[in-house]
């Protein structure tokens, strides 16, 4: 019988790997992990044969600490790493920032598959992340991961470090991405807001948790308005409660987000705001009834205002006017938002811009990235009165300079997306694609009209989402985000501690210094991944050393 060799080898995490990539000369001996407790943290190996590998499968062992503990296989997660086919790149003048020119099969979604037939030299990147309890003792653990193709076998050891502090549950900084919901329903084959969508869509609220995503898009027609036989409006908020319930239970809101009531009258250039008309069901005969917002919209605002405060919800919502607004129609927008105001004036008010003077109209400010390096000292002003400051991207900025999601940037750029926000103490991100994947071939080619990759970092699978490796990888800055934010609040208690000698001493100073590190300008960012994982190490090993009683 003829032996089959698998070779599998280690790869960065950061790394796109290839069908054609070949074996390093010198790959690692084992896959090295190290985490927090509390933290999901992802590794990548890959599979190679001279020969094909019919149904070849992975399978991951516990690791064991010298103590006894272990971390089962079920915190354990493993896939294949699928493809997706570009025809065409991100618009770049930076050209080294893409990954790999078109046409090209870029690496990206973790498929569902639990076994694979592999063809002879070809390279099969597989992903693998661990989820370390709470209780988990720190230390070194051992296990290994295996591949097997019918008699064929072949191992890799899996050596994981995890540090003696713990990543907090809470999320400290607001992320939203929004939801195609029809993508969902049609891909799961349910009706949208039917009883058999609701089960499909907690499954992608569990993935956003798990991804520390905190907000989700809440539709406003979820709430529906009838006209009486006297002429009063009335609301009916049972759909809208039942979906903002459900987020709660998913643990996905923080913030409401409640979405537009208004758009551009003559496409995005134009120069006025129109508020949108709301359809009411007349009680008597049954009938839709068009009202424009003085007679609708307006008094929906003031009922809905009233009933989040009932629920409890309003401290925690917003409301979208109109999205994207430019200086050609700053002026209408402000105007627009007043009358929202006057409607419903406990009622946050938040909306990606590409403007910098909305005084008092806007409650929560979301510049695009390219403008908030443009008009920073301005937006920084707003915040200084008071004014949340997130920012956003989406299809720009391009050109290679801004780090972005697209499927042919490097993975770092991903990883730098929220150490952005903690250097320049931004407190939110948003993004408008998180599941709009093209209509009927979600692993197809991406939308022509987009960059690859804007529309989506989730896929659909058999019976929930899949994620993929720009998902994974943002998460990874999110939790890097809470490294940041940990060693500022070990700094404070350092602080505390010294007492008079410390006065001046700012908390997040080391903080800072290690985001300077790999953000010199929002546009300027070091995207090696040795020397983000070299900052990241350094930075645990700061809170460790933060957590020891300075005066001994």
């Amino acid at each position: 019988m003829e032996t089959i060799l698998i070779l599998l080898f280690v790869c960065d995490p950061m790394a796109k790997i290839f069908s054609d990539t070949p074996p390093p000369k010198n790959p690692p001996g084992a896959i090295v992990i190290r985490c927090a407790r509390n933290e999901y943290e992802c590794a990548q190996f890959a599979i190679r044969s001279t020969k094909p590998l019919p149904g070849a499968t992975v399978t991951v062992g516990a690791l064991k600490h010298e103590s006894g503990y272990a971390i089962p296989p079920e915190k354990m997660t493993w896939s294949f790493i699928g493809t997706i086919p570009l025809k065409k790149n991100t618009p770049c003048e930076k050209k080294e920032t893409i990954v790999r020119q078109a046409p090209c099969n870029m690496p990206d979604p973790l498929l569902a598959d639990r076994k694979k037939d592999l063809p002879k030299n070809v390279t099969q990147p597989v992903w693998l992340t661990v989820f370390v309890p709470k209780d988990a003792p720190p230390g070194l653990y051992k296990g290994s991961v295996t591949v097997t193709s019918g008699q064929a076998k072949s191992s890799l050891p899996i050596e994981l470090t995890v540090w003696p502090f713990t990543l907090p549950d809470e999320r400290h900084l607001y992320v939203t991405n929004w939801v195609n919901f029809q993508r969902i329903a049609e891909a799961h084959k349910v009706k949208q807001w039917s009883d058999d969508f609701w089960p499909v869509y907690g499954k992608y609220l569990d993935n956003m948790r798990e991804h520390r995503q905190n907000i989700a898009w809440v539709p406003r027609s979820l709430i529906k308005v009838y006209r009486e036989e006297n002429g009063k409006l009335t609301f009916d908020y049972a759909l809208f409660d039942k979906y903002v319930e459900l987020l709660h239970q998913h643990k996905v809101a923080d913030r409401i987000e409640i979405t537009f009531i208004g758009s551009f009258k003559d496409g995005w250039g134009g120069r006025e705001i129109k508020l949108s008309d709301i359809w009411a069901t007349d009680r008597k005969s049954g009938k839709g009834v068009k009202l424009d917002f003085a007679h609708g919209m307006a008094l929906l605002l003031t009922d809905l205002q009233t009933h989040l405060e009932k629920r409890g919800w309003l401290q925690k919502a917003m409301i979208h006017i109109a999205d994207e607004s430019s200086q050609n129609n700053v002026l209408s927008w402000r105007e627009k938002s007043r009358l929202v105001h006057k409607a419903a004036p406990k009622l946050k008010r938040i909306d990606a811009i590409e403007a910098s003077n909305f005084g008092d109209d806007l409650e929560v400010w979301v510049p695009k990235l390219s403008h908030l390096r443009n008009w920073y000292p301005q937006y920084k002003q707003a915040q200084a009165k008071g004014k949340e400051l997130w920012y956003y991207i989406c299809c720009h900025p391009t050109g290679g300079y801004y780090p972005n999601r697209f499927l042919d940037y490097p993975l770092s750029m991903v990883r730098l997306l929220h150490w952005i926000n903690y250097a320049y103490d931004v407190q939110g991100y948003l993004h408008w694609g998180w599941c709009a994947w093209p209509k009927g071939n979600p692993f197809g080619a991406p939308l022509e009209k987009l960059p690859p990759g804007d529309s989506n970092v989730v896929y659909p699978g058999p019976a929930g989402p899949l994620s993929s490796l720009r998902w994974d990888t943002q998460r990874d800055s999110l939790e890097d985000f809470e490294y940041l934010w940990l060693l500022t609040e070990r700094m404070k208690n350092v602080k505390a501690k010294l007492g008079n000698v410390a006065v001046e001493f700012d908390p997040a100073e080391q903080s800072k210094a290690f985001c300077r590190r790999l953000i010199h300008d929002f546009a300027d960012v070091e995207s090696d991944p040795k020397m983000i994982r070299e900052t990241r190490m350094e930075l645990a090993q700061e809170i460790i050393a933060a957590g020891q009683d300075p005066r001994r």
